[in-house]
């Protein structure tokens, strides 16, 4: 047996339940020029990633088109998936944010003074089935 499974794509339907299984992603996005990422909380809600901040630093995203990536890997099988969604941002403000996702059971997390959300509309989405390649003598 080979030492690692083919990667396999995955539909659009089993990517975003994935997807909502896991509580951390990674936003990709440019700075100055140069490919840069940023681990955040998040949640997919219908189709959205939604992402809660306090930090005014996500406003500068308002209308850009990101890349928003989460996956999980089983350490003991070494198989896992990958998933991208791609799409145009927006900068929720905490007003918008308590009309919009207050009443949302969806939303893990309480909106408080001062939060805000950045929300990626998942306009293309993908994703990969994974086995990371064990080496001879690796055990791990």
């Amino acid at each position: 047996m080979p030492p690692t499974a083919p990667d396999s794509a995955l539909s659009v339907a089993e990517s975003i339940r994935l997807l909502r299984s896991v509580p951390v992603g990674r936003i990709v996005f440019t700075e100055n020029a140069a490919p840069a990422l940023r681990p955040v909380t998040f949640a997919a809600i219908g189709g959205e990633v939604v992402i809660p901040t306090d930090d005014g630093w996500f406003e500068r995203f308002d209308g850009e088109f990101l890349a928003f990536e989460a996956g999980g890997i089983d350490a003991t099988t070494r198989i896992g998936w990958s998933v991208t969604a791609m799409g145009h941002a927006t900068y929720v403000s905490f007003a918008d944010a308590l009309a919009r996702f207050h009443a949302r059971s969806a939303v893990p997390w309480s909106i408080q003074p001062g939060d805000g959300h950045l929300v990626i509309d998942m306009e293309y989405v993908t994703g990969r089935r994974v086995t990371l390649i064990r080496r001879p003598g690796d055990n791990r």
